[in-house]
């Protein structure tokens, strides 16, 4: 079992390919809503969302979160198409209170994410994922400048 991987090929494309994979991109994003929310939030700014998607596909350390939210950045108009299939498949629901808008988990993406957790798929990334959705917060990102 302790046998590495050995990925023959192009592997910029491999990865690539798998980024670029709706499915997982929308798995990714169930992840985030899960993770960021609790009993007292259920939903949580597209801000953070975009911005935690994009830390962990550029595999950014915890070390350097605070440097990447004083600078501009932009996302691939990738995140608003996921954001609309996910809601499309009754997985998350689109939030508006007060002019914030933001995304919170439906039941079946209650269940897409439990089952991803009973069956401790894709761990690397949900670890990653979880670290990241406690280290960024909320008032950070109200400060950053986000270039749709």
């Amino acid at each position: 079992m302790s046998n590495k991987v050995e990925i023959k090929g192009n592997k910029i494309k491999v990865f690539e390919d798998f980024q670029s994979n709706d499915k997982i991109n929308i798995l990714m994003i169930l992840l985030i809503i899960n993770f960021s929310t609790d009993k007292r939030t259920l939903s949580i700014p597209l801000k953070k969302i975009a911005f935690i998607l994009d830390a962990v596909k550029k595999n950014i350390p915890l070390s350097k979160i605070s440097t990447q939210l004083s600078i501009p950045w932009s996302i691939s108009s990738r995140l608003r198409k996921n954001i609309i299939l996910a809601h499309e498949k009754k997985y998350v629901i689109l939030k508006d209170s007060s002019g914030s808008f933001g995304v919170g988990l439906d039941k079946d993406g209650e269940s897409v994410v439990k089952e991803v957790e009973q069956n401790n798929l894709i761990p690397e990334i949900r670890n990653e994922i979880m670290k990241m959705c406690k280290a960024v917060n909320s008032k950070e990102l109200k400060k950053q400048i986000l270039i749709w």
